[in-house]
């Protein structure tokens, strides 16, 4: 049997003090309004025995529905492999209720312009404008809370539970559903702002050009002006390409998203949950662009400020690239020696040695004709015609290279051919260039040889101990003659191709050969007449095509390419009487 205890105390006019046995609490007002701190508030017409008492601390509705959400958050799901498959089953019902109640009401509040997630939903649930919407609900949310705290605490309901429980979702369902409000596009235009922030851009990221532009100034430091520059320009465009693709596709989404948060602010009342935006984080894509472009200035300028060398070096190889000139000097009295060298342009500066050769000194040509710094000493040289020079330098004296009136000179012949095949080289003590001459034998029954060269235009033979060694193998050098000249003379001989063009080492001894020119004009006829005749177009094209290569690449002396022409005029000759390749 229940009990009860209540005392007033009147401390003032409309204050007193209610003793009872939940507790103390102060009553405020008079007749027709009362006040009580626990939360209540009683309105009431004097003498008629009407009244109506409302607590204004209660939230009956929001209760319920904080349960239905949040029920099944506690259940531990790190331990549901250990569950038995009954648990499983009463497990799988809670997050259906929970699930279905979430998604009724969260469609019913954006009806009404309520924006809010499955996450803030026990904040909606106490807007004031849907209490009494929210008050039908009270038997149903008791309903459905109490199936989840049961399954939470025990692990399992009943079957008539469950069928409570689902007749409880069923009728939340049905009465969110009639009375959702005119603003169901809320959804539909939330989602829209939401794909259209996810949208937004990454920050480009400058590694690849950064790296192309590092590879760039790698090249500078090598000496490589050409590819260096390139990578750097190359890179640097890549990156503009990159920072201008950003930000036109920054300004084509935003003017999205404004869109789409005009048509959001259009339909929404409330703003329970916030809307998706554009993460707030500084955009620092144009000061890391100019960063990394000034570190790339600054090391491309470190490069060439403290590399002049390598710029004069460039620059230097460059101009003084330029073809052979071929030149024939004959001696009664001596065998016919013919002198290839190399004519570049002279240099306009003294040019000091940037490579110390004093320790050429005592050894053996054949010890140093392949090392890397003593082949620089030497301008064009062919890797054919290097072969060449190596071999004749593979016997030499036991003094070795020796300091000679201001040159590095060695000499040397090649084995068991020390009376036909020699070699000799000398090197400028000043500015570490070199002149080589060298002399082979090509045909041994009419006593003939061929003497190559290859010499700087600032370093002529006339000035270098090379005169005497080639004064003393049979060879006469004429320094009116001067192989070193400083301009490069020009082919008076006509032939059937135009000499000032000429590229390979056959091509620039028919230009200074009477002989060849002459048989080089007289192969154009033959030809000429032999295409006329051929009836087979693309084999005759085809076999020329070979023919002409195999001399490019295989003849360097002026035997090969008189034997060249007397097989080629002969297969002509053939083909212009057959008709046929």
């Amino acid at each position: 049997m229940g009990w009860s205890f209540r005392r007033t105390i009147k401390i003032v006019p409309g204050v007193r003090i209610n003793l009872s046995k939940s507790g103390i609490s102060t009553s405020i007002g008079g007749k027709g309004l009362t006040y009580n701190t626990r939360g209540r508030l009683t309105t009431s017409i004097p003498g008629t025995g009407i009244r109506h008492t409302q607590n204004l601390n209660a939230r009956r509705t929001a209760r319920p529905i904080r349960s239905a959400v949040s029920a099944s958050q506690h259940i531990d799901s790190a331990s549901t492999d250990r569950l038995s498959k009954r648990e499983q089953v009463t497990r799988d019902f809670v997050t259906q209720v929970q699930n279905r109640t979430t998604k009724a009401l969260r469609q019913y509040f954006i009806s009404h312009g309520a924006y809010v997630v499955a996450e803030n939903l026990a904040d909606a649930v106490t807007l004031e404008d849907h209490q009494e919407f929210l008050g039908s609900l009270t038997r149903e949310f008791e309903v459905t809370t109490k199936a989840i705290k049961l399954a939470v605490d025990i692990g399992t309901i009943s079957l008539v539970e469950k069928e409570k429980a689902m007749i409880a979702l069923y009728e939340i369902e049905r009465k969110c559903e009639d009375h959702q409000g005119d603003r169901s596009e809320l959804d539909e235009a939330a989602t829209s702002l939401w794909n259209k922030v996810l949208a937004w851009p990454i920050s480009p990221s400058f590694f690849w050009p950064f790296l192309l532009s590092l590879l760039g100034c790698l090249f500078l430091l090598m000496g490589n002006f050409t590819f260096g520059p390139t990578l750097i320009v190359g890179s640097a465009l890549y990156g503009i390409y990159k920072l201008k693709s950003f930000e036109k596709k920054k300004v084509s989404v935003l003017a999205e998203i404004t869109e789409a948060n005009t048509k959001f602010d259009s339909l929404v009342t409330n703003e329970i949950s916030p809307r998706p935006v554009v993460p707030n984080s500084k955009d620092t894509v144009h000061i890391k662009a100019l960063m990394l472009a000034g570190i790339t200035v600054v090391l491309a300028l470190i490069v060439v400020v403290y590399r002049p060398q390598d710029i004069g070096r460039a620059a230097l190889i460059s101009s003084e690239n330029s073809n052979p000139v071929d030149k024939n000097v004959r001696d009664d009295n001596k065998p016919t020696l013919q002198i290839s060298a190399s004519v570049p342009v002279k240099s306009s500066t003294p040019h000091r040695s940037q490579i110390d050769f004093k320790w050429l000194i005592g050894k053996y040509p054949s010890d140093v004709v392949n090392d890397r710094r003593f082949r620089a000493a030497f301008n064009d040289v062919s890797p054919n015609e290097w072969r060449k020079i190596a071999d004749r330098l593979a016997v030499t004296n036991a003094d070795g290279i020796q300091s000679k009136d201001g040159y590095y000179f060695g000499d040397g012949c090649k084995a068991h051919f020390c009376d036909s095949d020699n070699a000799a080289f000398a090197i400028n003590e000043a500015t570490g260039k070199g002149d080589v001459i060298y002399k082979e034998s090509s045909d041994f029954t009419s006593n003939k040889m061929v003497a190559n060269g290859f010499v700087w235009s600032d370093t002529p033979i006339a000035s270098t101990p090379l005169v005497a060694w080639a004064n003393s193998n049979g060879m006469k050098i004429s320094t009116a003659e001067a192989i070193g000249s400083d301009s490069t003379p020009h082919p008076t001989l006509q032939t059937s191709f135009d000499c000032t063009k000429a590229r390979s080492d056959a091509e620039r001894l028919i230009c200074g050969d009477r002989e060849l020119a002459a048989d080089d004009l007289e192969l154009a006829s033959v030809f000429a007449k032999a295409k006329a005749a051929v009836t087979d177009q693309v084999s005759f094209k085809e076999r020329t095509r070979k023919a002409w290569n195999y001399r490019e690449r295989n003849c360097h002396n002026r035997d090969c390419i008189v034997s060249w022409y007397a097989s080629q005029k002969a297969t002509l000759r053939q083909i212009v009487e057959t008709g046929s390749n």
